[in-house]
C-alpha cells in the first residue's frame, strides 16, 4: 500500500490563493475591456452599464490587493529563533493593563478583509516593536502623539491562511 505524504498547508494555500489570483487577473482584463467599450458609447452620466464597469473593476482592484498580500505571508514558518515575524498572530497587553489586551496578525493591512481580523503593519510604530519579540518580553514604543506606549507580548504564533 502506497501512502501519499499530504503537502504542508502553506504550499496548499498558495497554491489556492495563486490559482484565484490567476482567475481575478483574467476577470479584470475583461472588465477593463468592458468599462472601455462602455465609455466609448458617450455620455458617461446616463451610462448604467458603464458605472457598473466601472465599480466590478474597482472591487476587483480591492481584492486583488488583498490576494497579493495575502500571497506575501502565505509561506510563513516559524522563525528559527521562535520570535514574531511578518505572519504571526500576536496577543499582547498595553502599558501593564490586563485589561487592554489584543490580539493581531502582523502583515499587510490589505489582509484584514480576507481573515476578519485585526492587521497590524509591520511598519507601524507598534509593528517594528512587536518583530523579533518573543512571549514576555516587553517593548516600548512611540505613539504617533509623541507619547511612549509598552507593549507586552503575550502569545504568538504564525497563521496559515
Amino acid at each position: 500500500m502506497t501512502t501519499a505524504t499530504p503537502a504542508p498547508r502553506a504550499r496548499l494555500t498558495r497554491h489556492l490563493l495563486e490559482r484565484e489570483l490567476a482567475a481575478e487577473i483574467r476577470d479584470r482584463a475583461v472588465v477593463s475591456a468592458e468599462v472601455l467599450d462602455h465609455r466609448a458609447a458617450g455620455d458617461l452620466d446616463n451610462n448604467d452599464a458603464y458605472h457598473r464597469a466601472l465599480a466590478r473593476l474597482e472591487t476587483l482592484d480591492r481584492h486583488l490587493a488583498q490576494l497579493y498580500a495575502a500571497l506575501s505571508t502565505a509561506d510563513a514558518e516559524p522563525a528559527a529563533d521562535g520570535t514574531v515575524q511578518v505572519g504571526s498572530v500576536v496577543t499582547v497587553v498595553f502599558d501593564d493593563d490586563p485589561t487592554d489586551v489584543t490580539t493581531f496578525l502582523v502583515g499587510p493591512p490589505e489582509q484584514y478583509a480576507l481573515l476578519g481580523m485585526d492587521v497590524c503593519s509591520p511598519d507601524s510604530p507598534l509593528g517594528r516593536a512587536v518583530l523579533g519579540a518573543d512571549v514576555g518580553d516587553v517593548r516600548t514604543y512611540r505613539l504617533p502623539n509623541g507619547q511612549e506606549s509598552t507593549v507586552a507580548v503575550k502569545d504568538h504564533r504564525i497563521e496559515l491562511l
